[in-house]
C-alpha cells in the first residue's frame, strides 16, 4: 500500500482533516483503476475496520462515515486542485456516476502558489503600513479600530463612539512582524522531494 508524504498529509488535513487523509490513501492507492465516490468510501470502512474497528462507528453502532462525507471531501480536494473526476451517467437509472483520481503530482506547483499568494498579500499589507500614518483611541475598549490619516482628519481626530481623542498609533512592530514573515516565506523549502 502506497502512503501519502507527511507534507501532503499535513496539507490535506488542513484541507478537510482526517477523512481528507484516508480520502487520499485511497485515492493514490487506486492509481490504476477507476474507482467511485462510493468505492471510496467501502474501501476506507474496510481498511479502518482492520485498523480500528470502533474509528468511524459511534458507541450504539451508528456509523459517522457517510458517502456524503467522503462526496464533500473529494468536492473540496477538487476546489484544491488535488483530484480530479470524470461523469458518466448510467443508463439503466439516469445517475450520474463520478469516477475520482488523484492529481498530487501538481502537489508542490499548488504549494508554490499559496507560497507566492502569501507573499503577496503580506508584501502588500507591508506597503501599506508603511506609507499611512494612523491614529486609535485610547479611551475605547475596541481599541483595535485604527483610522488613518485621511479617516481621523475627516473625523477632526475625534472617536467615532466616544467622542475621545485619536492618538497617533506607533506601527513599528507590526512593521518588524511582517518584514521577518517575509523573510520566512522566501526561505521556506517546499520541495516535496
Amino acid at each position: 500500500m502506497k502512503e501519502l508524504s507527511p507534507l501532503l498529509r499535513s496539507f490535506l488535513f488542513v484541507i478537510a482533516g482526517e477523512i481528507a487523509i484516508e480520502v487520499g490513501i485511497e485515492l493514490l492507492n487506486s492509481e490504476e483503476m477507476d474507482i467511485t465516490d462510493e468505492g471510496i468510501t467501502e474501501n476506507i470502512k474496510e481498511r479502518i475496520k482492520k485498523i480500528d474497528p470502533e474509528k468511524f462507528f459511534e458507541e450504539n453502532g451508528v456509523e459517522v462515515l457517510k458517502l456524503n462525507t467522503v462526496r464533500k471531501t473529494l468536492y473540496k480536494l477538487y476546489s484544491g486542485k488535488l483530484a480530479q473526476f470524470r461523469r458518466i451517467r448510467d443508463k439503466s437509472t439516469g445517475w450520474f456516476i463520478y469516477y475520482w483520481w488523484h492529481e498530487f503530482d501538481l502537489f508542490e506547483e499548488i504549494l508554490m502558489e499559496k507560497k507566492r499568494t502569501i507573499e503577496a498579500k503580506l508584501r502588500e499589507r507591508l506597503k501599506f503600513e508603511e506609507n499611512n500614518y494612523f491614529f486609535v483611541c485610547k479611551n475605547c475598549q475596541d481599541s483595535i479600530l485604527k483610522f488613518n490619516f485621511d479617516s481621523a482628519f475627516e473625523l477632526n481626530f475625534k472617536c467615532p463612539n466616544c467622542s475621545g481623542p485619536l492618538e497617533a498609533q506607533d506601527n513599528q512592530e507590526l512593521i518588524q512582524y511582517l518584514k521577518e514573515k517575509i523573510v520566512l516565506i522566501e526561505n521556506i523549502d517546499l520541495s516535496v522531494d
